[in-house]
């Protein structure tokens, strides 16, 4: 068995998923079976993550069942796993470098910081594993959560900060073994795929896809948190026997739209990554402009 050469690092809410399934379409890339592995993040931590909810699914804890969600990829010459968290996780960069002899490569999708903030808080509390009530509460118990060493998805301020995130990857493994997309690249995924084959060096392939995934919205109540975890046996049965359409107007039922992000946290945090989104522009060469004027949809 052999390990991926490339991973989706993040960030949350920001299509990552998206890329995962689009890529596992293609014929000479081999996505992990399993996507959010955590395995880096957890690889030889002495002081375990805190998590406020107790994890569903099966935990990647040793490197032999890490390697075998690859089990079926050696004749693949592209392997990959998106995890999130790896973004804004120092230990995961680290045990990356420390694991594998070749570097790998590394797409990361930067979301505008404050929209996808927010964006990450609306789904927690959507799938019931937040327990601040608002947003702005979650922020203020940050500092609180970072003594606590609680895991960063539950970090939102502090997963924005890209370019301190990015330069961390590229000091360890160089810039050009990264390829780094927008968030609103998206809207436009033929030239995502063309960009993201050609950073792989892979043949073009044709990927059909329905862009709209893993969208945000209030849960109802404890029954719509309860349909809408990503591990309960109803969602699974959804997935294979509902078009992603049908799955989406389901969605659609069971969430109410959240409320707009108030003005005065929006400037809070704008002014909060600023510096960073300097850094961040410096690192991609490319303007980040548009995020400075983010006004959130209603």
């Amino acid at each position: 068995m052999i390990p991926p050469n490339f991973f989706i690092l993040g960030a949350p809410r920001a299509a990552t998923t998206f890329l995962y399934r689009a890529l596992s379409e293609h014929p000479h890339i081999f996505m992990s079976t399993v996507k959010e592995t955590g395995f880096f993040s957890e690889d030889g931590r002495q002081s375990p993550w805190f998590t406020p909810v107790a994890s569903t699914g099966k935990k990647i804890r040793t490197w032999a069942e890490y390697l075998a969600l690859f089990a079926s990829a050696g004749s693949y010459p592209v392997r990959g796993e998106a995890s999130t968290g790896y973004l804004a996780d120092p230990h995961a960069a680290e045990q990356i470098q420390r694991r594998l002899d070749k570097s790998p490569r590394f797409i990361a999708i930067l979301r505008n910081p404050v929209e996808r903030a927010y964006s990450h808080f609306i789904y927690h509390r959507m799938i019931n594993v937040e327990p601040a009530k608002s947003f702005e509460e979650a922020l203020k118990d940050e500092p609180r959560r970072q003594a606590k060493n609680w895991n960063i998805q539950w970090r939102y301020r502090e997963t924005g900060l890209y370019g301190e995130h990015l330069e961390r990857y590229m000091k360890l493994f160089g810039p050009e073994r990264f390829l780094v997309l927008l968030h609103e690249d998206f809207a436009d995924p033929q030239k995502v795929f063309e960009r993201t084959f050609q950073f792989l060096q892979v043949e073009r392939a044709s990927i059909h896809m329905d862009n709209k995934v893993n969208q945000s919205g209030v849960s109802r109540g404890t029954m719509a948190s309860w349909l809408l975890q990503k591990d309960n046996p109803l969602k699974l049965l959804a997935r294979r026997i509902l078009p992603p359409s049908a799955r989406r107007r389901l969605r659609n039922r069971l969430t109410d739209k959240p409320p707009a992000l108030s003005p005065a946290t929006q400037e809070e945090l704008l002014a909060f990554y600023r510096q960073d989104m300097v850094k961040t522009e410096r690192l991609i060469g490319q303007s980040l402009d548009p995020w400075r004027q983010f006004t959130p949809s209603q």
